[in-house]
């Protein structure tokens, strides 16, 4: 399973997924600190939200990988502009 935006690939076994901070943004960044990236929103309430959301998401697709040969990613993008959506928000992705 992997988190993907744009050129960046995070094998989510390799990323942590677990720092809001200063209540404006969510970082995604890899253990071992060399990629890292963040999804910025002023309302901390709904960054918990997202947070929440997406590493149920990723739970879920890691646990439908029950073999070797199937993969799956999310692309951030696609996630974020989704969120934005349903929630009317204005989230956005810095790298």
């Amino acid at each position: 399973m992997k988190l993907i935006y744009k050129d960046y690939v995070f094998p989510f076994h390799e990323t942590n997924l677990e720092r809001i901070i200063d209540g404006k943004y969510f970082k995604v960044n890899t253990l071992d600190g060399l990629l890292s990236l963040q999804v910025q929103l002023d309302n901390e309430q709904m960054l918990l939200e997202f947070s929440k959301s997406l590493k149920a998401t990723c739970g879920f697709l890691r646990d439908q990988e029950t073999e070797p040969y199937i993969g799956t990613y999310i692309d951030l993008q696609v996630f974020v502009d989704e969120f934005n959506k349903r929630y009317n928000l204005n989230a956005k992705i810095i790298a």
